[in-house]
């Protein structure tokens, strides 16, 4: 198991997300929530030089009080979470220009993904709140 530490924004009184520096080449500052209420992985399609896109393939994307939507899907080729490489990911795009607007009312911390449950049933995640840890299995 890789340990993975992360910080927690409070963007409303008792919403509480947690956050992970993600990592690219040619990008600093940019952070994925992890989010276990997410199916898919979900990234944002305007950071185009991260993944490469599947224009063959559709997904459908919901979030609370929102309706399906279809998406593009993508693949990044290196999730790397602190100083391991988790390998590649299937991710759904969608412009996190929305995202964005809202965390910056709470934070300077800008969103480039959520890491949804795709990834972390398959890493069997272990997320520890009061440690500020997330336990990920190696492949």
């Amino acid at each position: 198991m890789k340990e993975i530490s992360f910080e927690i924004i409070e963007l409303e009184e008792d919403t509480y997300h947690p956050l992970v520096e993600a990592q690219f080449p040619g990008l600093e500052n940019y952070w994925w929530v992890v989010d276990t209420g997410a199916s898919k992985s979900v990234f944002d399609e305007t950071k185009s030089n991260c993944f490469s896109a599947d224009n063959d393939e559709h997904v459908m994307a919901t979030g609370l009080g929102k309706e399906m939507v279809e998406t593009n899907s993508g693949k990044i080729s290196s999730v790397i979470l602190g100083d391991t490489d988790f390998g590649e990911l299937k991710v759904a795009l969608i412009d996190f220009i929305h995202i964005n607007h809202e965390y910056a009312k709470f934070s300077e911390k800008r969103i480039i993904g959520l890491i949804g449950s795709d990834f972390l049933f398959a890493k069997r995640a272990i997320i520890d709140f009061q440690s500020k840890k997330i336990l990920l299995q190696l492949d």
